[in-house]
């Protein structure tokens, strides 16, 4: 396990091997993170495997009696070694005499236990397996190896501890139809388990367990430790177990089409479950889950007032209108864009690409996204001009003041130029922000990382480093400044010949 100095707890490290176009990438994931470079460099396939692990990681818990139970130590609670010494290190401990007081971290043996579901985690590297294989839309996981065949994909996420210079690890190798899964946990201290006191709905169903223990408890007891090394984990690795949402690239074909599309595609989405003799066509998981989340936001949730006002400052401060839905009795939402002053709706067909590439957006924020989820976002600049890209900029930089975290692909120099100039204002006093674009959504530079994918030869496949802001051109050095050399020296040697033609 690696040691480092403290960070933002919200951030960890992604480290990947010989995954699609990716030969190498070391992305950390920030409040603010940005994937930049040429086509067909792996920049969606980055993207669309942090949207799997967040799925396969989230926190989506069922009941078991007596005691609640998540999804992924389910499986392998058997295998929990359990004895005599631990249910009475554990009776002992459970029946401390605590009075509105923390309760103290459970005994050494249970802990011991703990670490050991957190590194073995039966039933995780299945359900990450298969989240990856639905989300791209893959029945083998080999289909996703950059050399198939001749090498498995390595994945590494590391999450700095709170108050620590330690990091919990997880190494992820995906090989031709399953995934190994393997954590790292010996050097860290494992925190009180009930910070919130003695009374809890968990302690207490263990408690009643023990008063009426018999030969047949063990698995109760066994289900007991797991739930807090699920504890444990949540605690740990919350940033991975984020909620996140994905809006692919495309949206305005989505949107136009999404009707048709969902009718006679939804329900065989994925590649999972199809027979090779099929003719439906099939969706990616990302594809899929976006379908589905156009229809569910008729279902009449409201978004939570902690982040009220931010799809209304992006309809007014960047579309120019509102965005409105209408589901028109049936349960199945039709989408209007109304112009500012205008007192009409316009079938979504009618109004801007601009306008239909945005919608999800509004959406999202307006009915699903929350503080801490993470939204992920790909060419949020398609169909913008200019002017309206680095609109978008500072107003995403408003979802990240507001405690969304971002993570988007990019092709825009102006986007990043936009960006750069909101860390760099960060570095104004506020007496002397008045007056410029985005001062009031000023980011601070570890809030934002960019991240340039680069084709290379050895190894074969591409290269993910991260590329600094220059603090006085307010610049990330990205490659566009080779295109703009390639086009002026194109349009110099036209000059000089075209002189040279006419003399």
């Amino acid at each position: 396990m690696s040691k480092q100095k403290p960070t933002n707890p919200g951030n960890y490290h992604l480290s990947v091997r010989d995954f699609g176009p990716v030969a190498r990438a070391e992305v950390d994931l920030r409040p603010l993170t940005v994937f930049v470079g040429p086509s067909n460099t792996g920049k969606s396939y980055l993207a669309i495997l942090i949207y799997a692990l967040h799925r396969s990681l989230a926190d989506e818990r069922f009941d078991l009696p007596g005691l609640g139970h998540s999804r992924w130590t389910l499986r392998g609670t058997h295998d929990i070694e359990t004895s005599e010494e631990l249910w009475e290190a554990l009776e002992k401990w459970a029946s401390s005499d605590v009075r509105n007081e923390q309760l103290e971290s459970v005994p050494e043996s249970a802990n011991a236990l703990i670490r050991s579901v957190l590194e073995r985690p039966h039933g995780l590297e299945e359900m990450v397996a298969a989240e990856i294989s639905r989300c791209f839309g893959v029945e083998e996981l080999r289909e996703l190896h950059r050399r198939p065949g001749r090498s498995d994909s390595f994945i590494e996420m590391r999450v700095p501890v709170a108050d620590t210079a330690h990091e919990a690890r997880y190494d992820l190798q995906l090989k031709k139809t399953r995934a190994e899964l393997r954590g790292v946990f010996d050097e860290i201290q494992m925190p009180t388990l009930f910070g919130e006191g003695p009374d809890t709905p968990l302690l207490s169903a263990f408690k009643a367990i023990l008063a009426n223990r018999t030969k047949e408890s063990k698995p109760y007891l066994q289900i007991f430790i797991a739930n807090l090394a699920e504890r444990q984990f949540q605690s740990i690795l919350s940033p991975l177990c984020a909620r996140a949402y994905y809006l692919p690239a495309d949206r305005t074909g989505i949107m136009h089409a999404h009707q048709v599309v969902v009718g006679t595609l939804v329900q065989s989405a994925t590649t999972a479950g199809l027979r090779p003799s099929t003719h439906v066509p099939t969706l990616s998981g990302v594809l899929a889950d976006f379908l589905n989340a156009l229809i569910e936001f008729g279902s009449g949730d409201q978004r939570p007032k902690a982040v009220a006002g931010l799809a209304e400052a992006l309809e007014s401060n960047v579309l120019g209108g509102a965005v409105r839905m209408d589901s028109s009795g049936t349960g199945y939402p039709a989408f209007f864009y109304r112009p500012s002053h205008w007192t009409d709706d316009l079938p979504l067909m009618r109004a801007s690409s601009m306008v239909s590439e945005l919608a999800p957006v509004v959406l999202y924020l307006r009915h699903v996204v929350r503080p801490g989820d993470v939204l992920i976002i790909e060419e949020p600049e398609a169909h913008l001009h200019p002017a309206m890209q680095t609109a978008l900029a500072r107003e995403l930089a408003r979802l990240v003041r507001s405690g969304i975290r971002v993570v988007m692909t990019t092709h825009s120099e102006w986007f990043l130029e936009q960006i750069g100039n909101l860390v760099r204002l960060s570095s104004l006093p506020r007496g002397k922000r008045n007056g410029i674009s985005g001062a009031d959504v000023a980011l601070d530079p570890e809030e934002v990382g960019a991240w340039l994918f680069k084709p290379s030869r050895r190894p074969q496949g591409s290269i993910v480093e991260e590329v600094e802001l220059d603090p006085e051109t307010g610049l990330f050095a990205t490659d566009y400044d080779s295109v703009s050399e390639t086009l002026y020296n194109e349009s110099a040697a036209i000059y000089n010949r075209s002189k040279g033609s006419s003399a």
